[in-house]
């Protein structure tokens, strides 16, 4: 079985057990290509596999489904936990924390854009126990190029360190694995030379069929140290073009999951690298470029997702080559934002395409867009700390993140009023006493003051905007309340006009009337609100907006809380939530 088909084969098992034996193509395609982008451009040929083997695993009884599933990908069994925000919880102690004499941690992004809320879970723990332990922490750009999906974007090389800052994320040092081929080709010759690897350019497909599938080791295997030497060199002066050789590590054939046998260690590539250009054709893949470098850099504790327990059993087989001291290895369980579509390969193409207006777009889900609405970095890294290690898979939704910032910064957060595309009414027999509206800056902290707000009335009349929807559930002759300012009679729907009925808030409350926020057309400032989705919505500000500064976080009453990122004749702000 090759790589693809135990991935898709896990996958069908997976959601057959899950929906009492009958998998579905499209669930297990949207799993697959939601989970994997390098998965993406193949979608025909994964699809053709999946209704293979969903054909196929349709025939099996659920017992026999669970039986497999337990055998080749357990960790699929555990049921995910749907999270919600809960009281303070600690992660648990680092293992063998007392065996080092000092903890070193590493965070590795792949640099094709910034991090996203997908990445939190990993950053924050790293940095919560490196600072926990009095460690290190070291970034490393794993700017390597294994494959031609995952593409290094140059911009990424700011854009990460700007979302660990955001982050409030110390790391000690900065490693960039494309600074290191030397040191990958060292440790290649001297594997080459222990005949613990070799040089294998076996047509892939071929390999994968004859002897992957069927665990029969290829001629190349058995080839003599100078013969993997003279190839090796063909792959670095040229002679090998892409994909005809491979250095493989002899993780074994034998090995009962077949992603583990003699897998792939270097592999040619001659796409041009943002950093070194053409200076290298033949690139680490990840797993192996860690296995040295978990060493060189002294790391005593490795934290990632479950989905790379692979990765970490080929570590395992090269520090268990050189006899180095094993690192820790920490694994949790995947994590799924309910409310939130994660896509970095997508955000990419529409942000160099235009449709996204830059990484800080709200669709892209990245620090920058977090920091941009006014997500406090503590509400994320509070939910993230929450979840701890646990192996099992989690389901959790951002309005966690948001419940956490609305109690971390709605004390100190000023109210405004924000109209979206208001309905302008003529207000009649304004009593002389009320020209000037006098608000509270927060309703629950009357010691924070007042904002006034002028009316602009002339002869007992002034003209005030109102939603559309709150006009919408008007009828003529209702009581309702202008906010803070006095009771209103709807008199005439058209023209829209409004009469002054009263001052006492009681006399609405005692009849269930509606009370509406509002703008007076008078100094009014244009606001420009981008929403979660992207969207864009227009309206108009109370005039004291003006007054505030940029990176002021707002709540525009009863349509939810905000950032105003530019201040001017108009003011653009960011939708947090509600």
């Amino acid at each position: 079985m090759d790589d693809l088909e135990h991935e898709v084969r896990k996958t069908v098992l997976d959601n057959a057990v899950k929906y009492e034996g009958k998998p579905s193509v499209n669930s297990v395609m949207s799993a697959l290509l939601g989970s994997r982008e390098d998965l993406r451009s193949r979608a025909g040929e994964v699809k053709a596999l999946a209704q293979k083997l969903v054909d196929e695993i349709s025939k099996l009884s659920l017992d026999d489904q669970i039986a497999e599933l337990k055998q080749i990908a357990p960790e699929l069994l555990e049921t995910p936990d749907v999270v919600e925000p809960t009281e303070d919880k600690e992660p648990p102690e680092l293992p063998n924390a007392d065996k080092w004499s000092k903890i070193v941690m590493r965070l590795a992004p792949f640099p094709s854009g910034p991090l996203h809320v997908g990445n939190a879970r990993m950053v924050i723990l790293n940095d919560y126990y490196v600072k926990r332990y009095n460690g290190e922490l070291i970034l490393v750009f794993d700017d390597t190029i294994g494959s031609t999906e995952k593409i290094v974007e140059p911009d990424a090389f700011d854009l990460i360190p700007e979302s660990l800052e955001y982050l409030d994320v110390k790391w000690h040092k900065t490693v960039y694995k494309s600074d290191r081929l030397d040191l990958f080709y060292k440790y290649a010759v001297d594997l080459i030379e222990k005949r613990e690897a070799y040089v294998c350019d076996c047509d892939a497909n071929v390999w994968r069929t004859e002897h992957k599938v069927k665990a029969i080791p290829c001629a190349c295997q058995s080839l003599s140290v100078e013969d993997n030497m003279a190839r090796w060199e063909m792959m670095l002066d040229g002679t090998y073009p892409e994909r005809a050789a491979a250095v493989r590590i002899k993780t074994g054939m034998k090995d009962p999951d077949p992603a583990m046998r003699d897998h792939v260690i270097l592999r040619i590539s001659e796409t041009e690298h943002p950093r070194v250009g053409s200076k290298f054709r033949v690139w680490p893949l990840l797993e192996y470029s860690w296995g040295i470098d978990d060493h060189e850099l002294g790391i005593s504790h490795i934290v990632r997702g479950k989905d790379l327990v692979k990765e970490g059993k080929i570590e395992q087989h090269i520090w268990s080559i050189y006899g180095w001291q094993h690192p820790e290895l920490l694994y949790y369980g995947r994590l799924k934002f309910e409310d939130a579509t994660l896509s970095k390969s997508k955000s990419s193409k529409e942000v160099r395409e235009g449709t996204y207006t830059g990484w800080d777009d709200p669709r892209t889900w990245s620090m920058q867009s977090l920091e941009k609405r006014g997500i406090d970095q503590r509400a994320l890294r509070k939910v993230m700390l929450d979840l701890g290690l646990s192996i099992v898979d989690i389901s959790i939704s951002m309005k966690s993140v948001y419940s956490e910032n609305r109690k971390l910064r709605d004390a100190d957060t000023p109210r405004v009023f924000f109209v979206r595309d208001p309905i302008w009414v003529e207000a009649e027999d304004i009593v002389p006493d009320i020209s000037v509206a006098s608000v509270p800056v927060h309703p629950d902290f009357p010691e924070l003051g007042v904002r006034e707000i002028p009316l602009g009335v002339s002869d007992g009349k002034t003209t005030i905007g109102i939603s559309p929807r709150d006009y919408k559930r008007m009828k003529k002759g209702s009581l309702f309340r202008l906010k803070d300012l006095a009771n209103f009679t709807l008199e005439k729907k058209k023209p829209v006009s409004i009469k002054m009925h009263s001052l006492d808030v009681d006399e609405v409350r005692k009849i269930g009337g509606p009370i509406i926020h509002w703008v007076p057309k008078l100094d009014s400032v244009p606001v420009v609100l981008t929403l979660v989705d992207g969207s864009i919505a227009n309206g108009l500000g109370e005039p004291g907006i003006k007054d505030l500064t940029a990176g002021t976080f707002v709540q525009f009453e009863r349509v939810g809380f905000a950032k105003l990122n530019e201040v001017g004749d108009t003011v653009r702000a960011a939708f947090a939530h509600k």
